[in-house]
C-alpha cells in the first residue's frame, strides 16, 4: 500500500493550484488529507431533454414605434480583463470577476425560437437537479453543476444541438435530508445555503475550481471537452473554516453550518475564499507547507475595521468595552485564524450576553478588481489585498480611515427581509470600471443603492430605490459603463409557494455634471416585472436587458417567461415563454413529491421556477437558466 501511495505521489505532476501534492491515497469520502488526489466512483447522471411549448410576443409599445426589429447594438463593455479568466466566455455566475452581469454574446430573439428543458431524472439524494452556475469552454461546451438534495454533479455538456452530457464527475453534496424539503423551515435553510459550488469559477485554461460543501477546494481540469480524472486534486480548508467558526459559540448550532461558499483568483493568481460566518483567506500557489501543499493564509472578517463596527452597532459600549477595543486595536488585522477563538470568546461575553443571534456573515460572492478584492458582509463593505512582504491579508490602507465615517458600515436593521437570504445586503459588490463599487443596503424601511469610490471607500451616492417597506435585493447590480440596473426580490421567500410580490426593476445612471447617481424616471417605460430571483442581465449585441420573471397575476403566477427590454428606452421589445401543458412534463417522481414540492396545481408549468438560480448568455443566441429539475435553454437562429 505504501508503494502504491508513493507511486501516486510521483505521478501527480499537476496539482492543486499548480503546486505538487504530497499526500495519502485519499478518496472522496472524508477527504481528510491536507491535499491529495480527488477520486470518486463514476456515475452516469440520468437526464432527458424536452422541447417546451412556446409563446413569443412582440410588444406593441415597441412595434408601434420601431416595427418588429431589434434595437441597435451597444458598444462592448470596456472593463479591465482578469488575466486568469476567459476574455470571451462567462467564467463566473455574474459573467466576470467584477460581477457586472454584462455579456457581449447575443441572447435569444423571436426568430425561430426554441425552449428546451434539460431535465434531471435522478431521485433520492440527487433530487432535484437545479443548475445555478454556467461557464463555457468554447462555443460548443457548457460547464455546469447539477445540485441535488444531498449530492451534486459537475457536468460537461455539448450544446451544439440538443444539450447532451459528454462527461461528468460527482462533487461533495450539502447533506440535506428529504424531510428538510417537506417543511417550510427546512426549505428556507436549504435555499439560504449558498455553499457547494454555486460560486465556482472556470479559468481560461479549462480548470474548474469548486468550493466543495465539505470545505475543500477541488480543481477539475477539463481538456478537449473531457475531465482529466487522474489530475483532479483537492485542498482541505477544514482547519481554517473550523477555527474561524462562530456558529457553535454564538448561535448554539453545529459548527458545520460555517461552510466554504465562494472562491475567485486575484490578478496575481492567488485564490481567495470566504465562508458563511466570516472566514476570509488566500491560497498562495508560490509557497508550500511541510505537507507540500499550497500555503494558506486565513483570518476573520470580524477583525477588520472592528473598532468602527463595534462603536456603531453597540452604542453605548458596555462596561469593559473600551478596554476590549484598546486590546483589539493592538492586534494587527490579518493575523492567523488560530488567534480568533480567544478574541471571539471575550467579544461574546462583553457585547452579546444573551443575544445569540448576532454574527457577521458573508453569504454572497465577492468581486475582483485590478488592485484588490471587494467583499460584502451583512455589516460592512471591504476592499482587501494580500501583502506580499508581511504575508498577511490586509484592508486597503486608503479605505481604513473611511470606516469611522460610517458609510461603509451600511444602514441595516439586521432583519431578514422577505426576499433576502440573511440579515444584510444580498448583493455581490459590483465594480463600475475602475471608479466605483456599488451595493444595495438593508436599511430599515427604504432601501438605497450605495456607490463608493474604489480608491478610498468614500461614499459617492446614496439613492433610494423601490417602495418603502417593499424592497429587498438578493442579486447583484448590473453595471454597463456607469449605467446601473437592479431588480427587486422582495417577497420571494419559499420557492415552493406562490410568493405574491411587488416586484420592480430600476435604472440608476451616473451624472457627470453632479458627480452623483440618480434614478432614471420612467424606466422601464411600460410593464411591471416580477423578477423574483434571477439577476437581470444585459447583452450588448442587441442592446437588450433580459429579465426572467412571472406573468402578471391575472395570467397566473405559474407562468415564467423571459422578457427583453431596450436598454436605452426601457420599452419592452419581446417576451418568450416556455411551458408544458398538464402532464406533459415527463417527470419520474410520484404525485406526493410533486404536491410536496411546487404545489398541487400547474406542476408542469411551475417547473420553470428558477429557485434562486441565475442565468447566463451562451454561444448561438442562447440563455441558460437554472430551473427546478435542471436548466432551461432559450435559443434562436
Amino acid at each position: 500500500m505504501k508503494h502504491v501511495c508513493r507511486v501516486l505521489r510521483e505521478r501527480l505532476l499537476v496539482l492543486v493550484l499548480g503546486v505538487v501534492v504530497a499526500a495519502g491515497c485519499a478518496s472522496h469520502v472524508g477527504l481528510t488529507e491536507p491535499c491529495s488526489a480527488y477520486t470518486v466512483p463514476e456515475h452516469a447522471l440520468k437526464y432527458k431533454v424536452q422541447d417546451a411549448r412556446i409563446e413569443v410576443q412582440w410588444h406593441e409599445e415597441w412595434v408601434s414605434r420601431f416595427g418588429e426589429k431589434l434595437p441597435e447594438p451597444l458598444p462592448p463593455q470596456q472593463n479591465w480583463q482578469h488575466p486568469i479568466l476567459s476574455g470571451r466566455y462567462a467564467g463566473t455566475m455574474h459573467e466576470d470577476s467584477q460581477a457586472t452581469d454584462v455579456s457581449d454574446f447575443a441572447g435569444p430573439t423571436p426568430n425561430n425560437t426554441r425552449v428546451s428543458y434539460f431535465h434531471v431524472l435522478e431521485k433520492g439524494k440527487r433530487l432535484t437537479g437545479m443548475a445555478p452556475v454556467y461557464t463555457f469552454l468554447d462555443d460548443k461546451t457548457l460547464i455546469s453543476i447539477s445540485f441535488g438534495r444531498d449530492a451534486a454533479t459537475l457536468l460537461v455538456v455539448d450544446v451544439t444541438g440538443e444539450p447532451m452530457v459528454i462527461d461528468q464527475v460527482d462533487i461533495p453534496g450539502r447533506g440535506s435530508k428529504m424531510r428538510d424539503l417537506m417543511k417550510k423551515s427546512g426549505r428556507l435553510a436549504i435555499f439560504r445555503d449558498t455553499s457547494g459550488g454555486a460560486y465556482s469559477y472556470l479559468d481560461a485554461k479549462g480548470d474548474m475550481y469548486v468550493p466543495g460543501a465539505n470545505n475543500t477546494i477541488i480543481r477539475i481540469p477539463i481538456r478537449n471537452r473531457r475531465i482529466q480524472r487522474d489530475k483532479m486534486v483537492y485542498l482541505n480548508l477544514g482547519h481554517e473554516v473550523t477555527q474561524g467558526t462562530i456558529v457553535e459559540a454564538i448561535l448554539s448550532k453545529d459548527p458545520k453550518e460555517n461552510k466554504l461558499t465562494a472562491i475567485l483568483p486575484d490578478a496575481s493568481g492567488r485564490v481567495w475564499f470566504t465562508s458563511k460566518y466570516g472566514v476570509v483567506g488566500v491560497i498562495d500557489p508560490s509557497e508550500r507547507t511541510e505537507d507540500d501543499c499550497p500555503k494558506i493564509y486565513a483570518t476573520a472578517i470580524q477583525l477588520f475595521a472592528a473598532d468602527a463596527k463595534i462603536r456603531k452597532i453597540f452604542d453605548p459600549l458596555p462596561e469593559g468595552g473600551e478596554a476590549f477595543l484598546r486590546k483589539l486595536n493592538q492586534i494587527e488585522p490579518g493575523e492567523s485564524i488560530d488567534d480568533f477563538p480567544a478574541i471571539r470568546k471575550e467579544f461574546r461575553e462583553l457585547f452579546l450576553q444573551d443575544d445569540k443571534g448576532f454574527s457577521e456573515q458573508i453569504q454572497n460572492s465577492f468581486s475582483v478588481g485590478r488592485d484588490g478584492i471587494f467583499l460584502l458582509s451583512n455589516v460592512a463593505l471591504y476592499k482587501l489585498r494580500f501583502n506580499e512582504k508581511t504575508k498577511k491579508i490586509e484592508l486597503d490602507p486608503k479605505w481604513a480611515p473611511t470606516y469611522a465615517e460610517g458609510d461603509l458600515i451600511y444602514d441595516n436593521d439586521h432583519k431578514i427581509k422577505p426576499g433576502h437570504l440573511n440579515d444584510g445586503s444580498g448583493t455581490t459588490p459590483t465594480l463600475v470600471g475602475d471608479d466605483h463599487v456599488v451595493i444595495v443596503d438593508n436599511a430599515p424601511n427604504h432601501l438605497h443603492l450605495m456607490a463608493y469610490d474604489q480608491k478610498n471607500g468614500a461614499l459617492v451616492s446614496k439613492v433610494p430605490i423601490f417602495e418603502p417597506g417593499k424592497g429587498a435585493v438578493e442579486n447583484s447590480v448590473v453595471a454597463y459603463g456607469k449605467n446601473l440596473i437592479v431588480g427587486n426580490t422582495y417577497g420571494y421567500v419559499d420557492p415552493f409557494a406562490e410568493n405574491l410580490t411587488p416586484g420592480g426593476i430600476a435604472r440608476i445612471d451616473f451624472d457627470e455634471a453632479t458627480g452623483e447617481y440618480a434614478r432614471v424616471e420612467g424606466w422601464p417605460a411600460t410593464g411591471h416585472f416580477d423578477a423574483k430571483t434571477a439577476t437581470p442581465k444585459l447583452s450588448t449585441a442587441h442592446g437588450l436587458i433580459y429579465v426572467y420573471h412571472r406573468d402578471m397575476p391575472a395570467q397566473g403566477y405559474h407562468d415564467w417567461q423571459l422578457t427583453a427590454l431596450d436598454f436605452r428606452t426601457g420599452w419592452r421589445v419581446f417576451s418568450i415563454k416556455g411551458y408544458f401543458e398538464k402532464k406533459e412534463f415527463d417527470d419520474n417522481v410520484n404525485i406526493f413529491v410533486k404536491r410536496g414540492s411546487l404545489g398541487k396545481k400547474d406542476y408542469d408549468r411551475k417547473v420553470f421556477n428558477n429557485l434562486w438560480g441565475t442565468f447566463t448568455f451562451g454561444p448561438g443566441n442562447s440563455v441558460f437558466i437554472g430551473a427546478y429539475r435542471g436548466f432551461v435553454r432559450f435559443s434562436s437562429d
